[in-house]
């Protein structure tokens, strides 16, 4: 397919009804089940983003469980039971309302991979847990370029973009074998490096991983990256680091708002910031007041019910969608900014 850039409005505002997360058969929350969501209608969801009063809707190229949204998919596995080419069909929909939509892959945390290369997972770690090796850059690369090839989405978001917590299982072999491949160097002979050397090792991790992924995107067309990772906890993994000043869209998913002027100060010039204001609990009145949407692109998510795979009514989603509705649709009518 020839895939035309579309342009990008001046000010961001983003919502995802979120199919990340679920309940087993027996009601336990966590990971959704692969098809948990797999009857949701795209025309119905356009809709429901349009109500909203939103400019861009952020979708799912392949969700946590590492299942993909499209049909086509010949990296990761389909998403069984799909009533829709769900991706596919909600992007085309999507732009002949003038939105644009960014697809999404979990870096950090990729349950399908996580259970054929058990070996290559920090299985304590409590949420990202995947060293970025080699193997795993390529099968994620792989997976970003299918999706690019087979749909038209305008990009995507990289959740969990971050060196996962190695604070417990001591090191895995594949990891000293990333140490001789990032720091040129045996690994150390104690068997735990000292911090600054740690430290580094997890600012070049980054690096080549986000080295490979812009790379895999220049192979085959254009495509915003939209990056989020837990900022507030990694300021030295990021302090004027030059894939953070690289990304096209940053997402500060906590709700501290004092986080988007150290954000600010190491992303690139023409780095959109947006801020999350719903999933993750309910903003308070100072947090919403210290936020400027004349500064900073405005996100969401809320999680899906199961049963309906729109946003699960409970009274924090319906204060959080009614404040972010009320703020997209007092700001209807944005200009539209160069690419």
């Amino acid at each position: 397919m020839t895939f035309q850039p579309r342009p990008v409005p001046a000010k961001i505002k983003a919502f995802n009804i979120d199919f990340n997360w679920g309940f087993d058969p027996a009601g336990n929350y966590g990971p959704a089940m692969p098809g948990e969501y797999a009857h949701a209608d795209p025309a119905a969801h356009v809709d429901w983003y349009v109500d909203m009063g939103v400019n861009v809707i952020q979708n799912f190229c392949v969700s946590y469980n590492g299942h993909a949204w499209y049909r086509q998919s010949q990296v990761a596995p389909v998403t069984p039971g799909m009533k829709h080419d769900f991706l596919p069909e909600m992007t085309a929909l999507a732009h002949d309302r003038g939105l644009l939509v960014m697809g999404y892959f979990c870096c950090g945390a990729n349950r399908v991979w996580e259970t054929a290369h058990p070996d290559q997972v920090r299985q304590k770690a409590p949420m990202w847990k995947l060293p970025f090796t080699l193997d795993y850059l390529n099968y994620f690369c792989h997976s970003v370029k299918d999706a690019l090839r087979k749909t038209e989405v305008d990009g995507f978001m990289v959740d969990w973009f971050i060196s996962p917590d190695r604070s417990k299982d001591g090191w895995l072999d594949c990891e000293r074998t990333m140490w001789r491949e990032l720091m040129d160097e045996p690994f150390p002979a104690s068997g735990e490096p000292d911090a600054a050397a740690k430290l580094e090792f997890e600012r070049r991790e980054v690096l080549r991983a986000w080295d490979h992924l812009t790379a895999a995107v220049r192979d085959v067309r254009p495509a915003l990256i939209w990056v989020n990772s837990p900022w507030e906890i990694s300021r030295n993994l990021w302090e004027n680091h030059r894939a953070l000043k690289e990304m096209d869209w940053v997402l500060n998913e906590c709700h501290k708002i004092e986080q988007l002027e150290w954000i600010q100060q190491h992303a690139g010039t023409k780095t959109k910031i947006i801020q999350n204001m719903a999933g993750g609990g309910r903003p308070t009145e100072q947090q919403w007041a210290a936020f400027d949407f004349n500064k900073f692109g405005l996100y969401g998510f809320s999680q899906a019910d199961p049963k309906t795979t729109y946003v699960v009514d409970t009274e924090n989603n319906k204060a959080n969608i009614a404040r972010i509705r009320e703020m997209f649709q007092s700001h209807q009518q944005e200009t539209i900014a160069a690419r």
